[in-house]
């Protein structure tokens, strides 16, 4: 919340009187019991009355440094005992890279060709139609998602398609995750929650039952039945 600052000169200050109005704003639509708890938001510059879901992807991803050699890496995955961050490997010869883990430690080096499994990180490197020289180089960008909530959408694979909360209050992520605050219970009207396009009404009511979250589609003075 931003906090206007005022200026007071010599003259003595004078007590004043302000009147404010409350306007709900209707997302909460009844009298079931509100859950909340803190939460990591994993992206996104989201509004009150989002519908979240929690991340349950981990995984490796591999960019190219400008290489001279086309050739790929593949067979990604993280094991036990793998960091979060940037594993980079580069080359020495054709067929040999350095592998060095994201606290800048060197492991065992790699093979082109060779399954390789050291330290929670496994990839093989496949040689392509021009060899590799001494500098080419791979990022295996290392990451563990589990728990964070995004918005949810329905046709997502990493989790997030089973929205499980609502989001309390504005929040921003679009520079890094950041704790905020979630319904995990409650009555919400659902023409004031937002929701992404692959959800209707209809499927996001069924899809957040089980987690005794209920949408509503009218709101009166007395509590929506």
């Amino acid at each position: 919340m931003t906090l206007n600052t005022n200026t007071l000169g010599d003259n003595p200050f004078q007590p004043g009187v302000v009147r404010d109005t409350y306007v709900p704003d209707q997302l909460i639509a009844g009298q079931f019991p509100l859950e909340t708890q803190p939460v990591v938001l994993g992206a996104g510059a989201l509004k009150r009355g989002t519908v979240l879901g929690a991340k349950s992807a981990q995984g490796v991803v591999a960019v190219a440094g400008t290489n001279t050699g086309n050739g790929t890496v593949g067979s990604l995955s993280r094991g036990a005992g793998a960091l979060q961050g940037n594993y980079v490997l580069t080359a020495t010869t054709a067929t040999n890279f350095t592998v060095t883990d994201p606290e800048g430690n060197a492991l065992p080096a790699a093979t082109v060709g060779t399954a390789y499994s050291q330290s929670g990180i496994n990839f093989t490197i496949t040689a392509g139609g021009t060899a590799f020289v001494a500098g080419d180089s791979f990022t295996l960008e290392s990451f563990d998602a589990t728990g964070q909530y995004i918005t949810s959408v329905a046709t997502a694979v990493d989790g997030s398609q089973t929205p499980t909360a609502i989001l309390i209050d504005d929040a921003d992520a679009t520079a890094g995750p950041v704790t905020a605050g979630v319904y995990l219970t409650g009555e919400f009207n659902g023409h004031k929650m937002i929701y992404d396009a692959s959800w209707t009404l209809a499927t996001l009511r069924a899809a957040l039952r089980p987690s005794s979250i209920f949408v509503k589609d009218t709101v009166s003075a007395s509590d929506p039945t």
